[in-house]
């Protein structure tokens, strides 16, 4: 089966009128999602970082560089999306392929569109097939990538998805895609061992998979070539990166069914996996306020990937403090979760967080969800912590992303210009040019 190509032509030949309503609504609902989730990274010193070499390297150019106020090239203004939109913990994911679109191919799309000066509709469409090729191609992989070879799957899947959108953009023929993917596929990377220590590396794993993307479609525009065959090859991307690919899953339902659909939207700044118990931990604190010292012991049985991975109680970073559950148990006790920089600096250091969250015990079990046992003065609270706010059966809508719009970006472009970009992706695909939200972006 030649799944390169009939992807590839999925890709080229999806028209906006191909795509339901119920896909474009998702669609505006991830840009503005996207759009929060730069604006609060962007000010983040790591990203500053990032922000401060592309600076260096180009400040001249025709993209906008969300949140600044200077352009850059297409494809550094892709890396610099990429890396704020992936810079504390905020953006959307599909779990099932350890997959980021969000930082990947939105940042590729946005970066050539403006270029171009393509239309809301343009954009819309080049997002939608990039968002649904990752997807697909993660979810065929298989979380093999992540939990036996040990990469970090949107490092490692993100540059498809970034030369898919980009390539949509460009308008290539299907032999064109099939060349921008086969270039991506050599572009992969990104370890795991971040975990370790919380280093900074995982914050520029979209960024540079979005940078490498939108490359490898603008060679393959300018006739370079890469391997048709480079997801199912034998040393394709499915055996190497993999070894358990199901590809047979890449095409299945391809322009009916769309995985996209089935992100996750986060509503609070730590990692994807357990929103659900700082939800459920959240909505108990509303309705019984308890003071932290008054919380002997929490015990949270938790599945065990998550147990395993996310189960350092003493952080000393803000990026291990975002993958740590302990640590966003006690974050979510001690202060407001919602409010993203309850999860930055100050915590991490915070006394009182970090004495909770050395009293968080993880029990390793093997079906999903979670159980949490809260141990007090007063006596012992269970609380069960199934689902959470932006996952697929409690699906964000525009209302909801405009709401946490409003909350990220005031602080840093002012009430004013956040209700124009609001107003601006809501009705994107009647823009004749995405230059007119992309002009409310820099800052």
């Amino acid at each position: 089966m030649e799944y390169t190509k009939a992807l590839a032509r999925f890709i080229a030949e999806t028209r906006y009128e191909d795509l339901p309503e119920s896909v474009l609504e998702k669609a505006r609902t991830y840009v503005l999602d996207n759009l929060a989730s730069a604006l609060v990274g962007s000010r983040q010193p790591w990203c500053q970082m990032v922000l401060e070499m592309v600076k260096e390297a180009c400040s001249k150019g025709e993209c906008t560089v969300i949140g600044q106020g200077w352009k850059a090239a297409p494809s550094l203004a892709a890396l610099a999306n990429g890396a704020t939109i992936g810079g504390f913990e905020t953006d959307h994911f599909y779990l099932e392929g350890s997959a980021h679109p969000s930082g990947t191919a939105f940042p590729a799309a946005l970066a050539v569109g403006e270029k171009l000066g393509c239309t809301g509709r343009d954009l819309l469409t080049a997002m939608v097939v990039g968002y649904e090729a990752l997807c697909r191609i993660g979810y065929a992989a298989t979380r093999a990538v992540e939990d036996i070879r040990g990469f970090h799957g949107p490092g490692a899947n993100g540059p498809f998805g970034a030369a898919a959108a980009a390539a949509r953009i460009l308008g290539l023929s299907p032999e064109g895609v099939t060349n921008a993917l086969g270039i991506a596929g050599s572009q992969g990377a990104g370890l795991l061992e971040f975990v370790a220590e919380g280093a900074m590396t995982k914050r520029l794993h979209l960024g540079r998979a979005a940078q490498t993307g939108l490359e490898s479609a603008l060679l393959a525009a300018r006739g370079f070539t890469g391997p048709s065959t480079v997801l199912e090859g034998a040393h394709g991307f499915f055996r190497v990166y993999s070894g358990q690919a199901l590809p047979e899953r890449l095409l299945d339902g391809l322009g009916k069914t769309f995985l996209m659909e089935g992100i996750r939207i986060k509503s609070y700044a730590c990692h994807g996996t357990f929103q659900a118990v700082i939800e459920a931990l959240a909505h108990f604190k509303a309705s019984h306020p308890l003071e932290p010292a008054a919380i002997r012991r929490v015990h949270v049985a938790a599945p065990r990937r998550v147990a395993e991975r996310h189960g350092n109680p003493v952080p000393t970073t803000v990026m291990g403090t975002q993958y740590s559950l302990p640590f966003s148990v006690a974050i979510a006790l001690c202060k407001d979760p919602e409010e993203p920089m309850s999860f930055g600096e100050e915590s991490l250091w915070d006394p009182e967080v970090r004495a909770l969250a050395g009293r968080v015990e993880l029990e390793a079990k093997e079906e999903p969800g979670f159980r949490v046992r809260m141990e007090t003065r007063s006596g012992a609270i269970d609380i069960e912590a199934t689902t959470f706010k932006g996952a697929p059966d409690r699906p964000f809508t525009f209302a909801d992303a405009s709401e946490k719009f409003y909350r990220y970006a005031e602080p840093v472009i002012g009430r004013e210009t956040a209700q124009g970009v609001v107003t601006a992706v809501k009705q994107l695909e009647r823009l004749p040019s995405i230059r007119e939200l992309t002009e409310l972006l820099r800052h």
